[in-house]
């Protein structure tokens, strides 16, 4: 795991060494164990490395005999024995045992296809000095990240945003388009970045530049099967095997390790994958609230003792404000997700004791665990109702009083929702339930001036450019896709690396070997949300490794107590970061709507809680972060 940048002058103007150790040492969280370089006449490599395999030996940038291809890379290729052992039957001579000259061998063999026989998670960068050509390629699933910057004659690339601020010459503007897709993700959806000539190469995509030529193109989809129709017990099987085996794969390593445990289903299958894979004694690490309802340590404890484990664990009481200002000059960019604090608390207690550690991002998405599929499933029972009786029915429930009861308060209230929620088809009925503010919503939080700007852009396009992409799959694998391709990797798998590399740890995901996306993909809806049961093959699959307590509890996920954190402390948030004086002079928003959000979050007349906490978060990027390479005093 490491931190790679460069700069390609496309023009023949020479690399500068200062330039590029500066874009370089930015990244030294990234990796702390070594630095390295590469100067030609107009391109530069620059490297920092976190030592996981071959200590000695995997030093970058690693070229090829004659030094003709140099390369960069960030990540793990988890089949690089296999891939030595072909490449050195096909002549190639190796030096170390870094996974890395599986690379360089690699482009030498096969060029730009290098990455369709890579089994792993990373961004990398070759440069062919015979061809004056520079590729940039980043894995199927977007588990590492990779940016550039596209100026005039300049094409730059590094692992964070923060080393391309910091080429000569830049000199940021807020991307406005981003802005506008901030608040209505929560993030910034791929290509796109906050900034206007900063981009984020695509999951499976690869960047050629050659002269001035610069050309993009995606090298893997998910959907590249037929359907697989298979007996349940065979499908069980083989499940169970392909995660071992993918589990096995990613355990290997010249440092210690361990495992990310929160006592949810995929945290607990790679747990009891690396048992049945000979590795039982790997120790687990699990974070724990104060709030009963969001505190999954007697889960993770639970699977410790049943896997026979040691399990290390402390409980996060009170949001440690004082350190959000620091993690988002570690994301670059705004991300609404409040989960960014526990991540990196762990990831700094785990880095403690290991170096490199397995967690169980990406179950959801491939096995249907998402609690909006169960919404979707409703949805479409409910369309065998005529919509004017729905409607009717909705405005019923919603004028019944709550007889005293908050339980059938509750009841009513989540009737309405439901009912109110089928008036739409189930894929628009899924972009509603996963962004917070609405259309509308917008034209009330951005200032006449900003709303106008923002006019003609279209609203969820990431989302909404799922469907025609997969017109065959029905809405809730759209929906299943969407989670894969957008949400996943620019925040599960985006908050992943950047609030673990910030503590010099390396995460590595079993159920993202890109094989076992493809057979997740290929397996028919039903086996994944069996009625109103998520994840149904995954937990049958494991019943012979985990208890039925852990299969069956109801779904929590890893998420802090935002609304009692803000309900607790908002006001003195708004004052400590001077929030309302930031947002306004951006000039984007519409402030009274603002304070009234604040004041009506306060008094319990609503829970605004993901709201503010989208707007904290762009309001202390505004301030303390924005357009900033090296670290600010903060």
């Amino acid at each position: 795991m490491c931190g790679i940048c460069g700069i390609f002058y496309r023009n023949g103007r020479p690399a500068d060494f200062s330039q590029l150790d500066r874009m370089t040492m930015v990244m030294a969280h990234r990796g702390p164990d070594d630095y390295g370089y590469f100067l030609g006449e107009n391109v530069g490599l620059g490297f920092r490395r976190l030592s996981i395999i071959d200590l000695e030996g995997g030093r970058q940038p690693m070229p090829n005999e004659d030094g003709s291809v140099q390369v960069v890379f960030n990540g793990e290729i988890y089949n690089y024995r296999d891939l030595r052992a072909e490449l050195k039957f096909m002549g190639h001579d190796f030096k170390t045992s870094s996974d890395t000259e599986v690379l360089v061998h690699g482009y030498e063999s096969w060029g730009e296809d290098v990455v369709t026989h890579l089994n792993g998670m990373f961004g990398f960068a070759v440069w062919d000095s015979r061809n004056r050509k520079l590729m940039l390629a980043r894995d199927r699933l977007g588990i590492k990240p990779l940016f550039y910057l596209l100026r005039d004659d300049v094409l730059a690339f590094a692992s964070e945003i923060k080393s391309l601020l910091l080429v000569p010459g830049e000199q940021p503007e807020v991307n406005e388009r981003a802005v506008f897709d901030y608040f209505s993700h929560l993030y910034i959806p791929a290509p796109n970045t906050i900034y206007q000539d900063i981009f984020k190469l695509r999951p499976g995509e690869i960047l050629v530049a050659q002269g001035r030529d610069i050309r993009r193109r995606k090298y893997w989809h998910p959907l590249n099967m037929g359907l697989i129709d298979r007996p349940l017990n065979d499908l069980c099987d083989e499940l169970r095997e392909r995660i071992v085996e993918s589990t096995r794969m990613q355990l290997v390593s010249d440092v210690p390790l361990g495992i990310f445990l929160s006592g949810g289903v995929d945290s607990s299958a790679i747990a009891a994958a690396a048992a049945h894979a000979g590795a039982s004694e790997i120790p687990t690490f699990s974070v724990g609230f104060d709030v009963a309802k969001y505190d999954e340590l007697p889960y993770a404890r639970e699977v410790s003792r049943h896997l026979r484990g040691t399990n290390h664990s402390f409980t996060l009481s009170a949001a440690p404000m004082e350190l959000l200002s620091r993690l988002i000059w570690h994301l670059d960019e705004p991300m609404a997700d409040a989960t960014i604090l526990p991540t990196y608390l762990l990831s700094r207690f785990t880095r403690e004791k290991v170096k490199v550690v397995l967690s169980g991002e990406g179950g959801d998405e491939l096995f249907g665990g998402y609690t909006h599929y169960q919404g979707m499933r409703i949805n479409q029972w409910l369309q065998a109702i005529p919509a004017p009786l729905r409607r009717t029915q909705a405005s019923l429930i919603g004028k019944l009083p709550n007889f005293g009861s908050s339980q059938f308060g509750y009841f009513r209230h989540r009737m309405e929702r439901i009912l109110n929620s089928s008036l739409f088809s189930p894929y628009d009925d899924y972009c509603n339930k996963v962004s917070i503010f609405s259309r509308d919503g917008l034209d009330q939080l951005f200032s006449p001036e900003f709303r106008q700007r923002t006019a003609d852009f279209p609203y969820l396009e990431a989302l909404h450019a799922v469907p025609p992409s997969a017109p065959k799959l029905d809405p809730i694998s759209q929906a299943s896709l969407a989670d894969l391709t957008v949400y996943l990797p620019e925040v599960m798998l985006n908050r992943a690396d950047r609030m673990s590399m910030a503590c010099s740890l390396e995460i590595r995901v079993p159920l993202l070997n890109h094989t076992l996306v493809e057979f997740a993909f290929a397996l028919p809806l039903n086996l994944k949300l069996k009625g109103l049961q998520t994840k149904y093959l995954l937990k049958e699959s494991l019943k012979p490794w985990l208890p039925e307590s852990i299969l069956h509890r109801k779904k929590r996920g890893f998420n802090p107590p935002l609304e009692f954190w803000l309900q607790r402390k908002i006001e003195a948030y708004v004052k400590q970061y001077g929030i309302i004086g930031i947002l306004q002079d951006s000039g984007y928003f519409n402030i009274g709507h603002i304070e009234k959000m604040i004041s009506d979050h306060i008094r319990s007349r609503y829970d605004y809680s993901r709201q503010i906490w989208a707007l904290l978060v762009f309001a202390i990027w505004w301030k303390h972060v924005r357009g900033r390479g090296e670290e600010p005093l903060l």
